[in-house]
């Protein structure tokens, strides 16, 4: 049986986080990471340890002012693109981005971290558990059909790996997945998927780190709660952390319930306001409507119920929009496979955006010099796009400069040279057009700018362009130059009229 590769300083560096992570001991994890990134010149070492201290501030409950530590990440991975740590950080990326009500950030950050995870070639516990994580954060985003695909991932690497099956429990993704489905009317359901999991975690109980045995704890007291004892006694952790300590919270609650207790269910649910952390805002309501409803109050149960279906309606309602969001980037990105097929080439293409380059650019001015055709050249610049990245981090730019770029692509036609110079600076170079209409595509490209749902990507950083313009000669260096200042003068004028 394998954790990992012994002769892997790296992979049994793993193995000590995860002890103290599966512990609920993540002020020892950081400590750690720190202790390695300082010591350490091994990027891979460093991007692992790096991870781990992510994982541990987001398990005490911390999600927000993440963004330079996930650009310290970014940057270690560029040196070590380890598929199981590319995996891992996107993963995690994609909690944070979700807890900071960015979905369609969630949604990208989770489908890079599963590509990412089938390049794996490792067979091991490190593999598993990555997989495990990946598992957790579809679940958290509401998708459990893809959730339940990747535990079983796992628990297929769990078996090649020789693991016992304690190894492979992952308890969190079907008790959600069970919650789902009473909180959807299917108590049935639940009953049935949560009967199951218990069962399989009866002989493991021993064996299961905290994390797991949190889980397997509630399951077995949210069946109590709906009127179905178990025989099974999960002890209570304590000293844990935060998100675990929720769990525990609700679970006092599904006691308080099947003990007929229903006025202190409603005391500990009134007192504890952070419970939705783990288990969502949906799942302390449905306590609440069953916890009314044993008290006789059909009332309240029912009110409460209904405060439960709203929240659920307002959650599918932004899975759709996801989806929908979801297909629009990937025409987009589809659009910009076809661009940069038409300057097939790593030399002339951009790799983030997919768009042609620098070099590019100058090609085409050329082309357009021997053929005597007039131009208009276009510089446009990114406004806010600093805040993006000092409030959510490098990763989550480059998402908006991708989106961006595809946004570009549907604006511009067919003919025209969309490129990206640099940075967060676009060049649109439009032959045989005057200033006149420029300037109506420049306002078409402001507009569609204007009109995503940036607030959906990068809550709280919106985006906008500003676009200089300026007739191309036979000089394009010149026409940059002209463009250029065109666009500060623009930018200049604005910020004046604000400061006005």
């Amino acid at each position: 049986m394998s954790h990992g590769n012994e002769q892997d300083p790296v992979a049994a560096e793993w193995v000590v986080f995860r002890d103290l992570t599966g512990a609920g001991r993540s002020a020892e994890v950081i400590t750690l990471a720190e202790r390695v990134v300082a010591e350490s010149h091994d990027p891979r070492r460093i991007a692992q340890a790096l991870i781990e201290k992510l994982v541990a501030y987001m398990n005490m409950g911390h999600t927000s002012g993440l963004g330079p530590l996930l650009d310290e990440i970014y940057v270690a991975l560029r040196k070590a693109p380890a598929p199981r740590l590319v995996g891992e950080f996107h993963t995690m990326a994609g909690m944070i981005a979700y807890e900071q009500g960015s979905l369609g950030t969630a949604m990208t950050h989770l489908v890079h971290s599963e590509r990412a995870l089938r390049k794996m070639t490792e067979v091991n516990l490190a593999a598993v558990d990555t997989w495990h994580d990946l598992s957790g954060a579809y679940s958290w985003l509401g998708f459990h059909v893809e959730a339940m695909a990747a535990a079983r991932q796992g628990a297929r690497i769990c078996a090649a790996a020789g693991l016992g099956a304690a190894f492979a429990a992952n308890m969190a993704t079907p008790v959600q997945a069970a919650l789902y489905l009473d909180q959807r009317g299917d108590t049935e359901g639940c009953v049935r998927d949560l009967r199951a999991l218990v069962e399989v975690g009866r002989p493991l109980a021993g064996e299961l780190v905290v994390m797991e045995r949190v889980f397997l704890r509630y399951a077995v007291k949210r069946l109590g709660a709906l009127g179905h004892r178990v025989d099974l006694h999960v002890p209570r952790d304590e000293d844990i952390d935060l998100t675990l300590a929720h769990v525990n919270d609700l679970a006092d609650v599904c006691d308080a319930i099947a003990a007929g207790d229903p006025a202190r269910a409603l005391l500990l649910l009134d007192s504890a306001p952070h419970a939705v952390d783990t288990l969502g805002a949906v799942e302390p309501m449905r306590l609440r409507s069953i916890a009314l409803s044993v008290a006789g109050d059909d009332s309240g149960a029912l009110a409460a119920e209904r405060a439960a279906i709203r929240m659920m309606n307002a959650e599918d309602r932004q899975l759709r929009e996801l989806f929908t969001d979801s297909i629009s980037a990937r025409l987009d990105q589809e659009k910009l496979r076809r661009v940069a097929a038409q300057y097939a080439g790593a030399a002339s293409t951009d790799p983030l955006t997919g768009l042609p380059n620098r070099r590019r650019i100058a090609a085409f001015v050329a082309g357009l010099g021997r053929r005597g055709v007039s131009a208009m050249f276009g510089v446009l610049d990114l406004d806010g796009f600093k805040a993006v990245n000092d409030t959510h981090g490098h990763p989550s730019g480059d998402l908006v400069l991708q989106r961006v770029a595809g946004i570009l692509a549907r604006a511009v036609r067919h003919g025209d040279l969309l490129a990206r110079h640099g940075g967060d600076e676009f060049v649109v170079i439009l032959p045989a057009t005057s200033a006149e209409e420029a300037d109506e595509i420049g306002d078409r490209i402001r507009t569609a700018v204007d009109a995503e749902d940036w607030a959906a990507l990068v809550p709280g950083t919106p985006v906008s362009v500003s676009i200089g313009w300026a007739p191309l000669g036979e000089d394009g260096e010149a026409a940059l130059r002209a463009a250029d200042e065109a666009l500060y003068r623009i930018k200049r004028a604005r910020n004046g009229s604000r400061a006005a």
